[in-house]
């Protein structure tokens, strides 16, 4: 008897492991009302079967075609000779322009029920980011001119005149000479009027204080702060600063941290 209360007792315990299993199993499809999060937070928490990420380095791609849906965003793009699919959230995406992003969660069969679609493959991706990115990602510029990113926002936004904090400059001061501060930490007081999360491990803040809002200062940072926020930094200037993948800049400030 013990042996047979045994055995059934073992065989309910494995049904409910298998069911458990089941209800968290691998994720192939995209659900129509699987919220942005899920989708895209899976790049880095997705434990299933069908997992294979990208190589962690950028990817450079150029877009060929665009398909918005509700919440996200469906990209045939080019790298090199090669064309895949990827995912990221809603967002404005210009056919033939080029992108970066970093890594990338492979998924198989994967439906789009708004499209009535099935992706054989396709990459999900957290971050889709412009090439005129900021600062001047694909030109490098003589610091003491604007930018060169005429299209990007936070290039051509104006703000109020920021008053300055005990201890900063104004970013008048640091664009118009430049090489005075190479190296040197300094500190800024502005408005934070856009910010690009998470790419290349850092959070990219665009920064204007009103003395010379028609350059688009970029600092980097491990601290995520809120468009529209006015702050004090402190960070490292540093000068004709080449990331990679078309990342170069002739003035950047690096590991920005705020100043309470």
């Amino acid at each position: 008897m013990k042996i047979i209360r045994l055995t059934i007792i073992s065989a309910i315990v494995l049904l409910a492991i298998l069911s458990c299993n089941q209800d968290s199993g691998v994720v192939t499809k995209y659900k129509g009302d699987q919220s942005q999060e899920e989708l895209l937070d899976s790049e880095e928490n997705d434990q299933s079967n069908d997992k294979k990420s990208f190589s962690n380095q950028v990817h450079t791609v150029i877009v060929d075609e665009v398909l918005p849906a509700t919440k996200y965003v469906y990209v045939h793009v080019s790298e090199g000779v090669e064309k895949y699919w990827v995912a990221t959230a809603l967002k404005e995406i210009t056919v033939g322009e080029t992108y970066f992003f970093r890594g990338g969660l492979l998924k198989t069969n994967f439906e789009s029920k708004e499209y009535n679609r099935m992706f054989e493959k396709i990459y999900l991706v957290s971050q889709f980011v412009p090439a005129k990115h900021g600062g001047s990602p694909t030109n490098a510029t003589d610091p003491t001119t604007p930018s060169g990113n005429q299209n990007n926002e936070a290039t051509v936004k104006s703000v109020k005149k920021v008053e300055k904090a005990a201890g900063s400059i104004s970013i008048a001061e640091l664009v118009n000479d430049p090489q005075k501060y190479e190296g040197q930490s300094v500190q800024l007081s502005g408005e934070c009027v856009k910010i690009n999360p998470k790419i290349m491990g850092k959070n990219w803040i665009h920064l204007k204080d009103g003395s010379k809002d028609d350059y688009d200062l970029v600092i980097t940072s491990d601290i995520f702060v809120r468009e529209g926020s006015i702050i004090t930094i402190k960070a490292t200037v540093v000068l004709n600063k080449d990331y990679g993948a078309g990342y170069n800049y002739s003035l950047i400030l690096e590991d920005g941290i705020l100043v309470e």
